[in-house]
């Protein structure tokens, strides 16, 4: 999905309020109709706090732990569960529940940024 701006992802939603097809919006913004679908989901729920500049979130590994949790116990689906804790796609829960399975049902946190080189 392409980024887009906190500004033209409210204005893509009040112009799903006054009657644009999700059709019309995945064209003008060059989104896939899943994307525009979630993101209206996204704010119908949160409102536009959930919006962020362009700044990468964290979430705690207990949250990350509770959502794959509820994904996997069949208590709702990956895309409620994604919109319930606000992640800005499914794509993320997706790839928390791919590692949780991976590593023996538990969260491993990884560090971000490049490795640091050992001295010889």
């Amino acid at each position: 999905m392409r980024k887009l701006t906190k500004e033209q992802k409210i204005e893509l939603y009040q112009k799903r309020q006054t009657g644009a097809t999700i059709g019309e919006l995945s064209k003008a913004y060059a989104l896939r109709k899943e994307g525009v679908k979630y993101l209206i989901r996204l704010i119908d729920e949160h409102g536009y706090g959930i919006l962020r500049d362009g700044h990468c979130r964290k979430y705690s590994a207990a949250v990350k732990e509770q959502a794959v949790l509820e994904v996997l116990k069949g208590e709702k689906s990956i895309g409620e569960t994604a919109i319930k804790y606000g992640l800005s796609s499914k794509t993320a829960l997706t790839k928390w529940i791919k590692d949780y399975q991976a590593n023996g049902n538990q969260i491993i946190e990884r560090k971000r940024g490049r490795p640091i080189k050992e001295k010889v």
